[in-house]
């Protein structure tokens, strides 16, 4: 009798045995279960080349319910990536069958060693790990930087101080320029902006790019992917207060707002003076002022979600030779026009309180021998009503000798506001490629007003417009 009792309490145990294994390994299959992560980016500020580099952890979790098996852990550059992953001991490139339970964590261990053959290569030495679980593909990026960099890191700048140009600078959260200050990028300049990182200058900036070392401000991802997709990082933000800012041949592009000018406190003194630059695919907009002076020329705004120009808040903007071309849509719908104008703006004095509207004299807005055109019907946006009644401050704008695409609707033989203005397609070069100069049929050459050319000869690739006597309208002067 024992013994079959016995027997009997040992098969229960190995049935239960078996079941409590069932149930243990019961790992969940559903492709909706997603891992976390401790970060998004494992960041190497500086890596000297030869020498290896700190060991970084990530920090992987599983906040299902369920438990899971990571098929996989690798690196996307296989074998011939310059990183080195370790999966809880088990070291990469590729980890497989990696069990996680419900609520669990594990670690990754990173290090990076950038070989000396790679000093000329990109600034930037990326990678990443891909997670594989359930057929479901998660990434953590990777990004290391060799010695040849510069990093600002959250600095301010509090003396007058010029960049050198031997390394490229990495700018990360903020680089402040303090208001007695003066900031100078000389020619070839080259300045990368981390994730939101911005420029802000209180004090001054002087910009002295040339036509062959223009100065180069993006973002600090140049893989190709990246190299169209607006809204990389924060911009460069001259404060209220900053003064005296001259940018010449400068290259700004794929931010949330490529520049912007605050309002300017000194009478009689431009916030900015702005020549052959190029500012744009913006994910907001490419050049906005609000209550500033502001003098441009020979310069291109293109591509932006909402304007390539938004002048608002009043001021007194001078535009000569400018070509604002927005045709933004490749991946995200545009809100805006190609160029609009404002002399308001509204504000809450308590939350949920009535909106006030504070006038803002927009002394003038005008443009000469320019191209403003896109890809919506009316790309010039006029803001100076509120709740259908005109705002009780001045509205001053003037294009002379201009393409300017508005509806029929717009008469452009009010002189007030218009003088020798077209609406014909000005034919760029070809938009998909962002070469906005002129085709050879385009109906904006030769038509430009001599004396502004004159004053402002040399275009944005370098070229003499008065050669041939001929001017042509916007930033590029048509050479057959």
């Amino acid at each position: 009798m024992l013994k079959k009792i016995l027997n009997r309490f040992s098969v229960f145990l190995i049935v239960s045995s078996a079941l409590w294994a069932c149930e243990s390994d019961n790992f969940s299959s559903s492709p909706s279960i997603k891992l976390a992560f401790s970060t998004d980016t494992v960041l190497f500020d500086t890596v000297f080349t030869t020498i290896g580099s700190s060991t970084r952890y990530l920090k992987v979790y599983n906040t299902s319910k369920s438990d899971v098996r990571i098929s996989s852990v690798a690196l996307a550059g296989g074998s011939s990536s310059v990183y080195r992953i370790n999966v809880d001991g088990r070291p990469g490139p590729l980890v497989k069958d990696i069990p996680l339970r419900s609520g669990d964590s594990l670690f990754v261990m990173v290090e990076v060693t950038i070989n000396p053959t790679l000093s000329d290569a990109p600034l930037l030495i990326p990678d990443s790990i891909v997670f594989v679980t359930n057929s479901n593909i998660q990434d953590v990026k990777l990004v290391a930087w060799g010695q040849d960099v510069y990093l600002h890191n959250a600095v301010t700048i509090e003396n007058d101080t010029v960049f050198p140009v031997n390394k490229p600078h990495l700018i990360y959260d903020y680089l402040f320029v303090d208001k007695n200050a003066t900031l100078t990028i000389p020619a070839g300049a080259r300045l990368h902006f981390h994730n939101n990182a911005q420029l802000v200058v209180a004090g001054t900036l002087k910009v002295e790019g040339t036509v062959d070392m223009p100065v180069i401000m993006q973002a600090d991802r140049l893989e190709k992917f990246y190299a169209d997709k607006g809204g990389q990082w924060g911009g460069v933000w001259l404060s209220a207060g900053s003064r005296n800012n001259s940018i010449a041949w400068v290259d700004i592009k794929n931010a949330i707002i490529g520049l912007m000018v605050d309002t300017c406190f000194t009478p009689g003194t431009p916030t900015l003076v702005l020549s052959h630059s190029k500012i744009g695919n913006a994910s907001y907009v490419a050049f906005l002022a609000r209550g500033a002076r502001v003098d441009v020329d020979n310069c291109l705004f293109y591509n932006s979600a909402y304007s390539c120009v938004a002048l608002t808040m009043g001021g007194r903007y001078r535009f000569y030779h400018t070509t604002i071309a927005n045709y933004w849509g490749d991946y995200m719908f545009r809100k805006g026009p190609a160029l609009l104008l404002n002399n308001y703006y509204t504000y809450q004095l308590v939350q949920n309180g009535p909106i006030l509207v504070e006038p803002r004299n927009l002394e003038e807005a005008s443009f000469f021998n320019s191209v403003i055109y896109g890809s919506i019907s009316n790309e010039l946006g006029l803001d100076y009503k509120y709740n259908g009644q005109p705002v009780n401050a001045s509205f001053a704008y003037n294009f002379t000798d201009c393409i300017l695409r508005v509806p029929s609707s717009v008469n452009l033989n009010e002189s007030e506001h218009f003088l020798r203005v077209k609406r014909d397609d000005p034919k760029f070069k070809d938009i998909a490629k962002w070469r906005f100069e002129l085709d050879t049929l385009s109906p904006a050459k030769d038509i430009g007003d001599v004396s502004i050319a004159n004053s402002f000869p040399i275009d944005l690739n370098g070229i003499n417009r008065l050669t041939d006597g001929k001017p042509d309208l916007g930033a590029f002067e048509r050479i057959e």
